[in-house]
């Protein structure tokens, strides 16, 4: 694929520091509030009348190998954009792990019977995903961070034209897929989108991400344009 050609090697360690932050985060807090009240944020005449659309799973699935391509594709920007990226990306990871210290959130998922391939498919994340109790749902972190991997490349010339195109459609289907298998209320939808779309539009209008790496490397004598 050519967008992947010439891969950014200097994302390879901030994309391994994503993935273990969400790992610490998605275990720490469930550690922490494994036996503390949860809420229901149901909102009574929506929420329970969303419909169960098994086929969406495919997209709740293919999420996860998405995640961790797109900051070689984020990086082809330019060095600056993609630090102001990471540091939103990292500080929308930090505000989801104290919310759901501080305010754990539950949904009621359905008996599903296994009959489809899609059934199957939808029990399984289930199983994987804190089978005794559904919890961490507020915001949404499949919401989150699915649109930080679309606004990551919105309007950049850099990346083309039809991958910023897919990047919205998939985005957006990932947050359906979250509605329709009955994984997350639509509060956790909308706020999963809102944290993203805030935390990135303060970082990159004071280019604080950029900022604070130029800093570390000058700190540590290296050549400020060089990072």
């Amino acid at each position: 694929m050519k967008i992947m050609k010439k891969i950014p090697l200097y994302a390879i360690i901030p994309t391994l520091l994503l993935l273990l932050t969400q790992i610490t985060i998605y275990y720490g807090s469930q550690l922490i509030n494994e036996h503390l009240p949860a809420y229901d944020l149901t909102i009574k005449g929506f929420d329970d009348r969303m419909p169960l659309v098994p086929f969406f799973v495919v997209f709740y699935l293919l999420s996860l190998p998405w995640w961790y391509i797109v900051p070689f594709i984020v990086a082809k920007v330019s060095k600056p954009h993609f630090w102001n990226w990471f540091l939103a990306f990292v500080i929308c990871y930090l505000v989801c792990g104290i919310v759901y210290i501080v305010f754990p959130t539950t949904i009621v998922r359905p008996t599903i019977e296994n009959t489809t391939i899609f059934h199957r498919l939808i029990n399984i994340v289930y199983q994987n995903d804190t089978p005794e109790r559904a919890i961490n749902l507020f915001p949404s972190t499949h919401c989150f961070i699915s649109w930080m991997c679309y606004v990551g490349v919105r309007g950049k010339t850099a990346i083309p034209k039809w991958y910023r195109l897919f990047s919205l459609s998939f985005a957006v289907c990932i947050a359906l897929s979250t509605q329709f298998i009955k994984q997350h209320y639509i509060v956790d939808l909308i706020s999963g989108l809102l944290l993203a779309e805030i935390v990135y539009y303060l970082i990159s209008k004071y280019d604080l991400g950029n900022r604070l790496v130029r800093k570390i490397v000058s700190d540590k004598g290296g050549v400020a344009n060089e990072y």
